[in-house]
């Protein structure tokens, strides 16, 4: 019997049942088969590594996911979940499935329901008290340059009795442990990489190549004393094949590039830093590595430079109109001095950040910045004469040989300028092989076949997709 099946035949079974309830159980047997219904559900299930023995006084993030009818896609399950637990549980639980341990050892059982369908996990809630970390992770962990990856820190908990339990540390121990990096070569502190703790994720940062040891130092539930742990050797991977600056307001990370943009005084933009990497089976990705580069700039006086609040574009502010300063962002040991406060809140730097000549394991890309007085409010693009609509494709009845595109700003100050050939216009062709550019005609295309000729077009602030439509 297919999953399909097995699904029409568990809803007429259920509809055979009510026929035997109250109204009221009834109405609750309805309202859960509509919610497992309405969602294609045909069972759930826990996510991920479930923890089955864990720690008194500590809490648990559990999660769920639904198995389709077609037997075979699973989707997180984030909405209409019940928690509860076997009845006498000391334990607690939210509807958010947060599971907060109490006091004692115990056996609990958690179920999750979700309308008709639930799941059940067996939980050891154990007294046993942690005594130190003894793995970085269960299993080796691979991380790149400007990557990061998380780790799950295992630890050595010791019962009353002597006996020992080797278990994932708990979330209450993680978030106090303090970790120490040093350069495998020399024993020197290192500042290749770092540990970053937030919300009981723990992530090994990537910042340099090289070899590091990594140790744990922790408080010891059994002899109250403070603990490190022995040397985790840990190796960070080159495979950065190259990096190039792009606006925060891009999402196609393979086409985007950046060399020059503008903005206006006392405003700002977003820049992100674009990693290429090589994968393990020979073939590239993009990345967005902003939180994990060096920035700099070579005027911190016309422009100011900090992180978004999650680190993943960097945000330029204009100081004095007129002016411009070039913004630079690498990955790798960079040759300015980058104090530790530095790197554990991520590296801006007053001044601009390079890369020794030779040095291979250091990648860098620049874009200059001009600051104006005015602030571009629209642009305005034709396509051969004819005034196109952004986003729609304007479809034309025969095929040009060229196509030419001509823009105009208009301005805060209610002027307008064509800024087609500007230096700081900037063109990609989203529709390669259909046109091509015209080496050293900016926004003029030739037509290579019939299709949608898709052209981004970026003036400062603003964006506008051009679309033409070639038979």
């Amino acid at each position: 019997m297919n999953f399909k099946s097995a699904y029409g035949f568990f809803i007429c079974a259920l509809l055979l049942f009510l026929t035997a309830c109250s109204d009221a159980d009834k109405e609750k047997a309805l309202v859960d088969l509509f919610t497992t219904a309405s969602q294609d559900l045909v069972a759930i299930s826990f996510t991920g590594d479930t923890e089955q023995v864990i720690s008194v006084d500590t809490f648990v993030d559990y999660k769920i996911e639904g198995l389709k009818s077609n037997g075979v896609d699973r989707v997180p399950v984030t909405a209409g979940v019940s928690w509860s637990l076997s009845a006498g549980a000391s334990s607690r639980i939210d509807q958010n499935g947060r599971l907060s341990t109490g006091t004692v050892a115990e056996r609990i059982i958690i179920t999750a329901k979700l309308g008709a369908l639930s799941a059940t996990q067996e939980v050891t809630v154990s007294a046993a008290k942690f005594d130190q970390v003894i793995k970085l992770n269960s299993t080796p962990v691979a991380v790149n340059l400007c990557q990061a990856q998380q780790i799950k820190p295992v630890g050595s908990y010791l019962n009353d009795d002597g006996s020992e339990e080797i278990r994932p540390v708990d979330n209450t121990t993680i978030n106090s442990i303090t970790w120490l990096i040093r350069n495998q070569e020399d024993d020197s502190p290192s500042q290749r990489a770092y540990i970053k703790t937030a919300g009981s994720v723990v992530q090994l940062q990537a910042l340099a190549v090289g070899n590091v040891i990594i140790q744990a130092q922790a408080k010891s539930q059994v002899s109250g004393n403070i603990i490190t742990s022995v040397d985790f050797n840990q190796t960070l991977d080159h495979n950065l094949n190259s990096l190039k600056l792009c606006l925060g307001t891009e999402t196609d990370l393979a086409a985007c590039s950046l060399s020059s943009a503008d903005l206006v005084e006392n405003l700002g933009l977003s820049l992100i830093a674009v990693g290429n990497y090589q994968a393990a089976d020979g073939s590239s990705y993009n990345q967005n590595v902003s939180a994990y580069s060096k920035w700099g700039t070579d005027n911190s006086s016309n422009v100011s430079l900090a992180f978004a609040v999650d680190r993943q574009q960097l945000n330029v502010t204009g100081n004095i109109s007129g002016t411009s300063a070039e913004i630079s962002a690498a990955c790798g040991n960079i040759e300015q001095a980058v104090s530790d406060t530095a790197i554990k809140n991520g590296v801006v730097l007053a001044e601009a950040v390079t890369c020794a000549a030779g040095n291979l394991n250091c990648l860098r890309d620049t874009a200059l910045i001009n600051v104006n007085s005015k602030e571009v409010t629209s642009l305005t693009v034709t396509a051969d004469g004819t005034e196109l609509v952004d986003d729609i494709e304007l479809e034309l009845t025969t095929r040009p040989s060229t196509i030419t595109f001509n823009v105009t700003a208009s301005y805060s100050d209610n002027t307008s300028l064509d800024v087609t050939t500007d230096a700081n216009i900037i063109y990609i062709n989203r529709s390669t092989p259909v046109v091509v550019a015209i080496t050293g005609s900016p926004g003029e295309y030739s037509v290579l076949t019939a299709g949608i000729a898709d052209i981004q077009i970026f003036f400062q602030s603003q964006v506008f997709i051009a679309k033409v439509k070639i038979p």
